[in-house]
Formats: structure tokens, C-alpha cells, sequence
């Protein structure tokens, strides 16, 4: 879909860095995060951007076909937001336990209804928790929508939606033209929580190892550029293009260079999203079992007796990261340029990525970028 944490694809692309790992790889707008499972379960697409539950959820078989899947790559971490209408804020709301009161003192007459992108995700789990800090009882007193990321934020502008969680830029864009505001960012909700992945059926894993991890490899060499604070006015600027997002730059430049204008006044938030450092990239056990718990808060109990823990370490896979990770070092050095004994190497800047390098080509790869 047509959020922020797409950056590190369109990025890879941008900057030639799946040409220079050896890998040819063709970027498909999807529509919606259905299209994206179905396509992945076909073999329409080899590799998808994706929410950390569908790992799960394909996997185990909730609501699919159950197919063996892994992630080697965590694409990022945070970068989606609560927005609520201008009307809540007209009305006193400045806060979760202020909208509770609200929704309260309105039980007899209205029920609040608020967007989320996917039952399962990280936006209907902040949500649900936000609300619940202020005391709504979540399963009586709202009603929570399924939209589109896209979408979510003209529902909110036509009066569909009371409120909204959703990645970046779709708060931004609501609540610069005045038509909500930015009430809480998941970075603040559950701080580091994994957002998105790269997903891929087990079967492409094995059969295509190499290309696997070659395309592994460029993404982690774009995940760094896209965390450099240096190199994110380039990053607006690949990203607003009209084959990408299509928006006004400075909607980008809200969260990913900020300070975050919320609409009601500016906040310096510099873990709004994370690409890369802190080991954000690692599709390590302690983000497997967060998303794994975060699915257990939001399914029915017992539904599912393939969504074990077990599955987590199966489906979550260091040891391909890492595996990629040496692939990438192991290039970096041999870009290294040879420099007189004695004299130190200057220190490489983030932004700084050969153009001239060119690898045979292997078989296409097609990953999914949802627009």
C-alpha cells in the first residue's frame, strides 16, 4: 500500500541497488493488501511487502490457504498514527480519555465509528489499545471499519470515519489541509513494534536462495540510506513521485523530516519510524512474538490449531537476514579503494552508493508495492 514503510523498495529501486546485488527486480502497484496475499499465494509475485500478522496468517492458514512462508527482512518499525475529525476536536477531545468521556456521554445517541487498515495489523492493535487507555470499552461502545490505506483518509474528510490508524503519509495529509488532527503516534502507543516485512512462500526461499538473499541484501544497504537523516529530502523526493505516492512533497516531509505538524501545533518525534538502526531490519524472536501476541489480542482463541508458537521461528528467520547481511559487507569491501599503508580510510557516508557497479542479471524477481 502506499505507505511510508514502502520506502526501503522504492529506494532499492531508485538508487540502482538491486541492479548492483546481481538482482532484476520489477516494483507491481497492487491494489489493496488482499491482492497482495492472493498474488503471493499464486506466485504472482515473488516477494511482497506486507504486514507482520500475514506472515502469520498465511502460514498457519487464517482465513487462506495455509502456505509456508518466511520473512529474512523487517522492513520497519512505528510509523503509523491516530488521526481523529476536526468535529472531536471541536467538541473538547484533545486526548484518548477526553474522546472516552465523549463517546460515553453520547452512548444513547451515536456510535463512533473508526477506520483500520486490516483486521489484523499493528493499526488496529494501537487503535484498540489507545481507546482502551481512555476508557472505551471497544467491543460495545465503537465500531471499527476496514478500509483501504488510500481510502482511509477521503472517508475521514466525507464524514464516514470518526477516526483513523494508519501508516504514514495519510495522517499528515488530513491533518495539513485542516480536516483532522494527529492525536497519537504508535511510536508513543508501543514503541519499536515491527510494521511491515518482506514476505516470501518458503518454497521461493529454498529454490531461489541466492536471489533471495542477494535481494535481501540491496534492501538492507536502501534501509540504511532511508534512515540517514541526511538523505531523506532525496527520499521525499522518490517517494512523491507520480509513479509512487503522486502527493505533495510536503506530506512526506511531515514525518520522515518533520518536526510533526499534528494539526494543532508541532512535535519533534524522532523515532516516528525506523528503518533501520537498533537492528529494526532483524526478523529476530522478540519480533516474531510480538506479532504473534499482537494476533493472539485481536483473533478469536482456539480458532486456528495451526498458530502455535512454535510457527514463530519458523516464519521469522535471523538466520537468512544475517545470511544477507555478510553478503553485504562482504560487497562493501570489495568497494573499499586501495589507499597508502598507514593513512585511515575515510569514514563512508550513508548517502554515499556507487552508480557504476553492474552485476549480471538473474531472473526477474517480482516484489509487491501496494498502490
Amino acid at each position: 500500500m502506499p505507505t511510508i514503510d514502502c520506502a526501503v523498495l522504492i529506494a532499492a529501486q531508485e538508487l540502482g541497488l538491486f541492479e548492483k546485488h546481481g538482482v532484476s527486480v520489477k516494483l507491481c502497484r497492487e491494489i489493496g493488501w488482499a491482492t497482495i496475499r492472493e498474488k503471493l499465494l499464486h506466485e504472482e509475485l515473488d516477494a511482497v511487502h506486507a504486514h507482520t500478522s500475514m506472515a502469520f496468517s498465511i502460514h498457519c492458514g487464517i482465513g487462506v490457504v495455509a502456505r509456508p512462508c518466511v520473512t529474512g527482512l523487517v522492513l520497519s518499525l512505528n510509523g503509523s498514527a491516530i488521526t481523529l475529525s476536526k468535529e472531536l476536536w471541536d467538541r473538547g477531545v484533545r486526548d484518548a480519555a477526553s474522546l472516552g468521556r465523549l463517546i460515553r456521554k453520547d452512548r444513547s445517541n451515536r456510535v463512533y465509528t473508526f477506520g483500520a487498515v486490516l483486521d489484523l495489523s499493528s493499526q488496529n492493535f494501537n487503535l484498540q489499545k489507545w481507546l482502551r487507555s481512555g476508557g472505551v470499552d471497544v467491543a460495545r461502545d465503537v465500531r471499527i471499519a476496514v478500509i483501504p490505506s488510500s481510502l482511509i483518509h477521503e472517508s475521514l474528510r466525507q464524514g464516514h470515519l470518526d477516526g483513523y490508524c494508519v501508516a504514514e503519509p495519510w495522517n499528515s495529509a488530513v491533518a495539513l489541509e485542516g480536516a483532522g488532527w494527529i492525536a497519537a503516534t504508535a511510536a508513543e502507543i508501543e514503541p519499536k513494534h515491527p510494521e511491515k516485512i518482506l514476505l516470501v512462500l518458503q518454497e521461493f526461499a529454498e529454490q531461489r536462495e541466492e536471489e533471495h538473499v542477494r535481494m535481501l541484501a540491496a534492501l538492507i544497504e536502501a534501509s540504511i540510506f532511508c534512515d540517514d537523516r541526511e538523505c531523506r529530502p532525496e527520499l521525499v523526493r522518490m517517494l512523491a513521485h507520480s509513479q509512487y505516492f503522486d502527493v505533495d512533497p510536503n506530506i512526506l516531509r511531515n514525518a520522515l523530516i518533520g518536526p510533526l505538524e499534528t494539526g494543532h501545533g508541532q512535535r519533534s518525534i524522532d523515532d516516528f519510524i525506523i528503518f533501520h538502526r537498533g537492528n529494526a531490519n532483524v526478523p529476530d524472536q522478540d519480533k516474531g512474538r510480538w506479532a504473534f501476541e499482537m494476533i493472539q489480542s485481536l483473533e478469536a482463541p482456539g480458532v486456528h490449531p495451526g498458530f502455535r508458537r512454535d510457527v514463530i521461528g519458523k516464519v521469522f528467520r535471523e538466520d537468512i537476514y544475517h545470511q544477507a547481511a555478510r553478503l553485504l559487507e562482504k560487497t562493501k569491501q570489495s568497494e573499499k579503494p586501495a589507499r597508502p599503508a598507514g593513512r585511515a580510510a575515510a569514514p563512508l557516508k550513508a548517502q554515499s552508493f556507487p552508480s557504476g557497479l553492474r552485476l549480471p542479471r538473474v531472473r526477474q524477481v517480482a516484489t509487491a508495492l501496494a498502490l
